[in-house]
């Protein structure tokens, strides 16, 4: 390596990094939700028919599973045993955000009061107060899913359902996370301070069952 090798400005620092972003924006921000029920195996009779006959395989899905949602299998960590645990994980993508769904998106946003300062200087008292608007950073994390061209009916069946799941699935930091990266998506030009945020969030924990 070239020991007077120049090292980048600020000015170009900031571009590499805004056309980094903007690229992972085009792609979507993908995070996943464990869900609260334990997988299963495919039946023997399946498994033995797909493994004596690959040209003709039987498909088979876990009936408690919804036809319509993006399910995958992974193993995270489970701090009741001690050890790694296959689970379900529901699959989403918030693509590049409508015009129309940012709008309705503002008209929530409005509603949080936030401050970092004192969350800083009193960080448990603050974020005690955080969980009054879980139920709207649900809806938030919904629109931005749903992200219809048009949102005429915001609080559709689809905007509910997922509205109801995520505040049954998500804790109250990680809906806070998704809420964050919302917003930056709404502004491009802000979005490189939540880099780290977009990274983390199909890395964090699920919500514990009681």
């Amino acid at each position: 390596m070239s020991e007077d090798r120049k090292e980048l400005t600020r000015e170009q620092q900031l571009d590499i990094e805004e056309k980094a972003i903007e690229a992972l924006i085009q792609m979507g921000v993908k995070f996943s939700v464990p869900l609260k029920i334990h997988p299963v195996k495919p039946p023997k009779f399946i498994s033995w028919w797909n493994r004596n006959f690959p040209n003709h395989l039987k498909g088979w899905r876990d009936k408690r599973l919804p036809k319509n949602w993006d399910v995958t299998t992974t193993e995270i960590p489970d701090a009741n045993v001690g050890m790694m645990q296959e689970v379900y994980v529901r699959n989403f993508v918030i693509k590049p955000l409508y015009l129309g769904t940012i709008d309705y998106l503002r008209k929530l946003y409005i509603q949080i009061e936030y401050n970092e300062e004192e969350i800083q200087e009193n960080p448990l008292l603050e974020s005690k107060k955080l969980f009054k608007y879980v139920p709207l950073m649900a809806e938030i994390a919904a629109v931005a899913v749903v992200n219809s061209s048009s949102l005429a009916d915001p609080l559709s069946k689809e905007v509910k359902e997922l509205k109801a799941f995520f505040m049954e699935h998500l804790t109250v930091v990680r809906l806070k996370k998704l809420s964050e990266i919302v917003s930056q998506m709404m502004n491009p030009g802000g979005f490189t301070s939540s880099i780290r945020s977009i990274m983390g969030v199909g890395t964090t924990k699920p919500k514990q069952e009681p």
